[in-house]
């Protein structure tokens, strides 16, 4: 009898150790993946220039009025921040440059299964608003008339972004002007009600977070990047 129930505890103890082992494995594996993201983060910036948004994309340049093609930035015009978007552990890079007083691009990169994956560019008119920490929302401001008019709520997923939640802000605007806030949900209109509470809902009543933004020097990058 005692045999057995030596036996047993025996047993008992050997699942303990497993089951214990098991976080320790898993916490291990996702470690590795923020280390390797943070690597390839610093790499992709130390480059003599970058691009903030896709080569050949065309923008507008408020300043001058018109359209142009984005080639590339130098490494030194380029500010960058770490933003926790969605919830897997390993941050988003946004990457940023000020082309004169009033255009300023950005970008989005996300580092999955060992590969940077850009989700998201600007198009000149664009500003980032800030994000839900680790809910997959974050706020993408566009200007009209220089001030931020439409605010779009983006879901990352993944390796892609789609707009869920769309607000049409007229509190910039002129009272004389006719315009009037408006709300929509997956491209269907609904309350202004309805809008915060869904959005509350879906970003699980967070409020919205800053990221600190550096300038891309080496110095910057070996004290966040790690």
């Amino acid at each position: 009898m005692r045999t057995t129930t030596k036996r047993f505890k025996a047993l008992l103890l050997l699942l303990l150790c497993v089951t214990l082992a098991f976080p320790r494995i898993a916490s291990s594996a996702k470690s590795a993946q923020y280390y390797q993201a943070m690597k390839a983060y610093k790499t992709w910036l130390g480059r003599n220039t970058v691009c903030v948004i896709k080569r050949g994309r065309s923008y507008y340049d408020i300043n001058a009025f018109k359209k142009k093609t984005y080639s590339t930035s130098r490494a030194s015009d380029v500010k960058f921040a770490l933003a926790y978007i969605d919830n897997d552990g390993i941050p988003e890079l946004i990457i940023s440059t000020k082309l004169n007083s009033n255009c300023t691009l950005y970008g989005i990169l996300t580092f999955k299964n060992g590969k940077i994956y850009r989700v998201f560019d600007a198009d000149g008119w664009d500003r980032f608003g800030g994000y839900y920490y680790r809910t997959g929302y974050y706020l993408n401001n566009s200007l009209s008339e220089g001030v931020p008019i439409n605010r779009d709520y983006m879901l990352l997923s993944k390796t892609s972004v789609r707009q869920v939640f769309y607000k049409f802000d007229c509190s910039y605007r002129m009272k004389s002007l006719a315009d009037s806030d408006s709300y929509s949900i997956n491209g269907k209109d609904v309350s202004k009600n309805t809008f915060n509470s869904r959005l509350k809902t879906a970003t699980k009543g967070k409020s919205m977070t800053f990221p600190k933004v550096y300038q891309n020097t080496a110095a910057n990058r070996n004290r966040i990047l790690k």
